[in-house]
């Protein structure tokens, strides 16, 4: 877990965290708890030293000149750490500054907000009205105002910058709830204004800057808050085993990763958007707000129940986090940030990604530039022989059915064929299993069957799951009886997608019953359309028939049809499952246009409370799995290892696609009892998410796999 994906960025990550542990950050946040002042913390000169303050800040000011992807590196590790001060204020404030400030303001403020002498608060929310060069009316509750020698405020469009001991402000800092960085009322009253006390509109590029920020922060927090509840379940033991392995407590953990990566996800493009393009920019920092608030204080809530008793005590740090979750939630989360969102889309903003790549994808770029010329030139039949004869098909495949493309040249592809128009064929589940075979099969097993495949005359389905062998894909009861020159095959398999109109399928069978679960399973080659094979379309709760029951009755099939070595076929299903988990977690949109057309109908319809921000939230988490499939691929980029972004993308995506259909009905309200119309769609779109929290592996199981192959978390313990 972590923002930083740059070799830069996780060495500054890693040097931040070590300093904030040797500095004993949080235990300078727990000494405030029942302290009635707030000094500035005790590591303030020795951060200052380090030059975080700047890091965002042109260097003719005093800062580093670097930008956004940076200062959340580290605004992320103060989060974790819970660290006391009035770092974040104080780091908004000379980001606004900075992009919204005069050359005299900036040549005044910057330096002392840098060199850390100069302190600041922020409050965006107040009711300040600024008339004939006088400022009167309450600010509201501003953040870090315990702390501050330089307040921004917002008044109208405007912000102004004050220095807090001017004639005409109050400030009253009673006991905060979260004591650790205390917040006050700030009240303006005939208060003289000059033209170099204003920003200028700058309140909405403030909101951006201190949202981003703040949901750094609490990405931070979030974080830290499952590494808490993930490493106490391990030791912490109940009923003979540790709480680690009830299934009830991974759930918490996994849905606890799954929130903080999806606002992980934003808050790292809301920092790069920033020096980008600023309507975008503003729109995903809502985002990162709408996703990050939310999975800080519901984060910090688990870590307490995860611990149980302890957690509610006041000596455990559990509740540090919950009370700065809650704080930073009211003065910048809340329904605010979602809200935004829905306007932001509704009016036209949309968020244009695309990575930062290596200089070697520019010539890569010019000769796949050409070839997609070449390539939309022909017809659509023609287009298709020439995408397989160059390996454009499938760029990651191996050659010569692929090109063995790294991520930076799949990128170049993708990017190039769209620029021009090229779409490639979707092979679905043909495609993860023919990958298989290239991976697994004999060269005459190849040489039958890519081909075929990839001209699409041949369709593939899988054969993996059995009624008694759902997620469980091991329990295999398929018999397969050894014969003179292969295998007769016996049994039922359920819930395979498509069977009935496959040419070809590949199965997982029991060739030795005596083996342990795993070790007994062959992998063979079934052919569709034998005699032996009956195929059964399964209607679903939509009225269509996408699964089948396919049943096999003394069906033969050759060794040279078996797929790998016989009684290993449980390495050829895992990586056929694991071809699988990345086509489905790959990708960011099951039903494409669906958010547009939420947007639409929550404006035309009434029928729906709170409308606006619960498609506002869709559309954040819409965000966040396209922006999850971007980290991963920037992962490759970088060779920064594999993520979890997969795992996530899988579960989130299941879930986001019910609430779609869950809010198209509700917005279309009758018109779902009918077949005829608009309801309709909602309808089907309704029912067959359903699918998607169970096709390729359940949610529940997903979530399983999450908390132990990504947590580190126990197994479940067998029951024979």
């Amino acid at each position: 877990m972590g923002i930083a994906l740059t070799d830069d960025h996780r060495e500054l990550a890693e040097v931040a965290r070590a300093f904030l542990t040797s500095q004993k950050a949080r235990w300078a946040a727990r000494s405030l708890l029942d302290s009635p002042d707030e000094p500035r913390p005790p590591f303030w000169q020795n951060l200052v030293e380090l030059g975080w303050l700047g890091l965002h800040v042109d260097e003719e000011h005093g800062g580093s000149g670097y930008g956004l992807p940076e200062l959340v590196v580290v605004t992320e590790e103060l989060g974790r750490a819970v660290a006391p001060g009035p770092f974040v204020p104080t780091v908004i404030a000379s980001a606004v500054i900075a992009k919204d400030g005069s050359a005299e303001q900036k040549s005044r403020l910057l330096p002392g907000l840098i060199d850390g002498t100069l302190t600041a608060g922020i409050g965006l929310h107040g009711q300040v009205r600024v008339k004939d060069g006088t400022a009167d009316g309450e600010a509201g509750i501003v953040l870090g105002a315990g702390l501050a020698e330089l307040v921004l405020i917002a008044a109208g469009d405007d912000v102004l910058v004050l220095d807090r001991g001017r004639a005409g402000m109050s400030v009253d800092v009673p006991d905060n709830f979260d004591p650790t960085r205390r917040s006050g009322r700030v009240r303006l009253e005939n208060l003289s204004i000059a033209a170099e006390d204003i920003l200028p509109g700058a309140r909405e590029s403030a909101l951006a800057r201190a949202r981003t920020l703040l949901a750094a922060e609490a990405v931070g927090g979030a974080s830290d808050c499952v590494d808490a509840a993930v490493d106490y379940a391990k030791v912490r033991q109940q009923f003979g085993r540790t709480i680690a392995t009830f299934q009830a407590v991974k759930h918490h953990c996994a849905n606890m990763l799954v929130a903080v990566e999806s606002a992980i996800a934003a808050v790292w493009d809301a920092s790069r958007a920033a020096a980008e393009d600023e309507e975008q920019f503003r729109l995903i920092a809502a985002v990162a707000a709408a996703l990050a608030f939310p999975a800080y204080a519901r984060n910090a809530e688990l870590n307490i129940q995860v611990h149980g008793g302890i957690g509610f005590t006041w000596e455990h740090d559990a509740h540090l986090h919950l009370r700065r979750a809650l704080v930073s939630s009211a003065l910048f989360g809340g329904d605010a940030p979602a809200g935004d969102v829905f306007d932001r889309t509704a009016a036209g903003a949309v968020r244009e990604n695309s990575l930062d790549l290596p200089p070697e994808a520019e010539e890569l770029r010019k000769r796949i530039h050409a070839d997609a010329a070449e390539i939309a030139a022909l017809d659509k039949k023609a287009q298709r022989d020439k995408l397989i004869e160059t390996g454009y098909v499938m760029p990651h495949w191996p050659k010569p059915w692929g090109r063995a493309a790294d991520a930076v040249e799949q990128l170049v592809i993708e990017e190039e064929f769209r620029a021009a128009g090229i779409k490639r064929p979707d092979y679905s589940i043909t495609g993860w299993v023919i990958l298989t075979l290239i991976q697994h099969g004999t060269p005459w097993q190849i040489e039958r069957f890519v081909e075929k495949a990839l001209r699409q005359d041949e369709i593939w389905c899988q054969l993996f799951s059995e009624p008694e062998a759902g997620s469980d894909a091991a329990s295999v009861k398929t018999r397969a009886t050894r014969v003179d020159g292969g295998w007769k095959i016996n049994g039922q398999k359920v819930w395979t997608s498509g069977a009935q109109y496959c040419a070809r399928g590949l199965a997982t069978v029991r060739t030795d019953p005596d083996a342990p679960k795993h070790a007994g399973i062959t992998t063979v080659i079934v052919d569709m359309n034998a005699p032996e094979v009956e195929v059964r379309p399964l209607r679903q709760i939509t009225g269509g028939s996408e699964f089948n029951e396919v049943f096999f009755n003394d069906l033969f099939v050759p060794d040279e049809d078996v797929v790998g070595a016989p009684n290993s076929g449980w390495t050829v299903a895992r990586a056929t499952l694991g071809n699988e988990r990345v086509s489905i977690g790959g990708s960011g949109s099951f039903y494409e246009g669906l958010a547009s057309k939420l947007v639409q109908l929550a404006q035309a319809s009434d029928r729906l409370a709170g409308a606006r921000i619960r498609v506002g939230n869709f559309l954040a988490d819409d965000h966040a799995l396209r922006l999850l499939n971007l980290r991963r691929a920037a992962r490759s980029v970088e060779g920064a290892g594999p993520g979890p972004e997969g795992n996530v993308t899988k579960l989130k995506l299941a879930e986001h696609m019910i609430e779609g259909g869950a809010i198209s009905a509700a917005l279309l309200g009758p018109e779902v009892a009918l077949l005829d119309g608009p309801g309709a769609i909602a309808g089907r779109m309704m029912m067959g998410a359903r699918g998607m929290a169970i096709a390729g592996g359940t949610s529940e199981v997903t979530r399983n796999q999450i908390a132990e192959r990504i947590l580190g978390m126990p197994r479940d313990p067998l029951i024979n």
